[in-house]
């Protein structure tokens, strides 16, 4: 990895996601839109303020996406967030790390993996398109990193406490995430066992515990990780 030679890089949201994003915007506007249109019993001023809203959001939606990005240079790192911009020098960044996407399971498409520079505080700066959806992440954090150590200074010295902070924080993300996994598992295996019992005319379980078993399940896995980190 060159380091400061492989500056200046940035990254946007790429051009195949952008076409992807904005049929998706279009086909929730068309799902959404429909479904008011045919409400004779609402007022014809309620209808268009919604739709009205609801193009605005699509709007907002499509103008942040394009909007959002990450840039380093000499100086530092540079990532333009949805209300402001932010910049982080070189020798105050106490790491640059790429981790799992907490959001992963929110949506399809969403990148599994992300990345983040951290401050002196041990506070974190999303780099917005720095990830797998985008870029070979690995390698881009890499060539980061190299511009960072090359760039910090030498009189750079590691903070314990942001340290500290960093690998608390990156404990109770992995902990939740953990807890979820598990949660999903559970209600798999409950959906899968109703449905035997339901077959084989032995249903003795109640179908709230669909419910209630994979809530049971997160609760005992995540505290079971907050009791062994401390």
């Amino acid at each position: 990895m060159n380091g400061s030679s492989a500056l200046p890089r940035t990254y946007r949201i790429a051009p195949g996601r952008m076409r992807a994003m904005i049929g998706a915007i279009g086909f929730s506007l068309l799902v959404g839109g429909i479904p008011m249109l045919a409400q004779d019993d609402m007022p014809g001023w309620v209808r268009g303020l919604l739709l009205g809203l609801l193009v605005a959001f699509a709007g907002w939606g499509v103008h942040a996406a394009r909007r959002l990005s990450t840039s380093a240079d000499l100086k530092g790192i540079r990532v333009r967030g949805f209300v402001r911009a932010r910049r982080i020098a070189w020798e105050d960044v106490q790491d640059i790390r790429a981790v799992p996407n907490p959001s992963a399971h929110m949506g399809q498409g969403q990148p599994r993996t992300i990345s983040y520079a951290y401050g002196r505080d041990g506070s974190r700066l999303q780099l917005f398109y720095v990830d797998d959806n985008h870029v070979r992440v690995e390698h881009e954090v890499g060539a980061l990193r190299a511009a960072w150590e090359e760039l910090r200074g030498e009189d750079w010295a590691p903070d314990a406490r942001a340290a500290e902070t960093i690998d608390r924080r990156d404990a109770r993300e992995e902990n939740l995430q953990r807890a979820f996994g598990w949660s999903v598992g559970s209600l798999m295996v409950l959906i899968v066992l109703f449905v035997v019992l339901l077959l084989t005319d032995n249903l003795f379980m109640d179908p709230l515990w669909i419910m209630i078993g994979p809530v049971v399940v997160f609760l005992a896995v995540w505290l079971g990780g907050r009791y062994r980190s401390r």
